[in-house]
C-alpha cells in the first residue's frame, strides 16, 4: 500500500541529512535510516500546499491509512514516529520493524540482512563494488565477511545507515561514512547494494 501523496524519495545529493555520524537521524530530505537491529525509519519531507487541505486533515489521513493498513496483520507493521509542519514543509517519520514490512507497505523491493542471508535469498553479488575512495572490489572480497550487513534496494533514495558503509554497487554514491544515495534504476533486473 503506497501513500497516495508520497513523492519519490530521491533528491539531489546536496540535500544531506543533518546530524553527526550514523547515530542520529534528523532528515532534511526524504530518506531511509537503517538501524543496526534491522528496523527502518522512513522520512518523507515535502513542501506542503495548504490550498488543497489543512495540516490537521493531512495528519488525520496519514493516521487513518496507517491504522487501516495495520489491521491486516497480527503485529504492527508501520507506525508514525512523528508528523510535523515547519516552514511550509511536512516532516513525516514512519517506523518499520524490518525491510520486509517497509517493502510490503511501499510496494517496492527492499532487503536488509547479513550477506550470508542475502546469498541464501538468492541475491547475487556478481558485480563490481567500490568504497568511498572509488577503489574497486570484486564479489569474493565483499562477501568474505558474510556477517556484514547489506541493504538491497530497487528505488532511488538517500540512505543513512547506523553502521559504517564499507562498499556499494556502481549505482550508489557514498556521500559520507553513514550516508549514500541510490541513483535512478531503469533496468528491472538491477538492484542497488549498500554493504555496512
Amino acid at each position: 500500500m503506497k501513500i497516495s501523496w508520497k513523492i519519490a524519495c530521491a533528491l539531489a545529493a546536496v540535500l544531506l541529512l543533518t546530524g553527526c555520524g550514523g547515530s542520529s537521524f534528523e532528515p532534511s530530505a526524504s530518506s531511509l535510516y537503517i538501524q543496526k537491529d534491522g528496523s527502518i525509519t522512513e522520512a518523507i519531507v515535502e513542501s506542503f500546499a495548504q490550498d488543497y487541505y489543512s495540516f490537521d486533515e493531512f495528519e488525520s489521513m496519514v493516521e487513518k491509512e496507517v491504522e487501516t493498513y495495520n489491521q491486516g496483520f497480527a503485529e504492527e507493521q508501520v507506525s508514525i514516529q512523528s508528523v510535523e509542519l515547519k516552514n511550509s514543509t511536512i516532516y513525516l517519520l514512519l517506523d518499520y520493524p524490518d525491510a520486509e514490512a517497509y517493502s510490503t507497505y511501499n510496494e517496492i523491493y527492499c532487503f536488509q540482512g547479513t550477506i550470508e542471508e542475502a546469498l541464501a535469498e538468492g541475491l547475487t553479488f556478481d558485480m563490481l563494488f567500490r568504497d568511498a575512495d572509488y577503489e574497486d572490489y570484486d564479489t569474493v572480497e565483499v562477501t568474505a565477511k558474510s556477517s556484514n550487513q547489506v541493504l538491497v534496494l530497487r528505488d532511488e533514495c538517500l540512505v543513512q545507515t547506523e553502521g559504517t558503509i564499507k562498499y556499494v554497487s556502481n549505482n550508489v554514491e557514498i556521500l559520507d561514512s553513514h550516508m549514500a544515495e541510490v541513483m535512478p534504476i531503469d533496468d528491472e533486473n538491477e538492484y542497488a547494494y549498500i554493504i555496512y
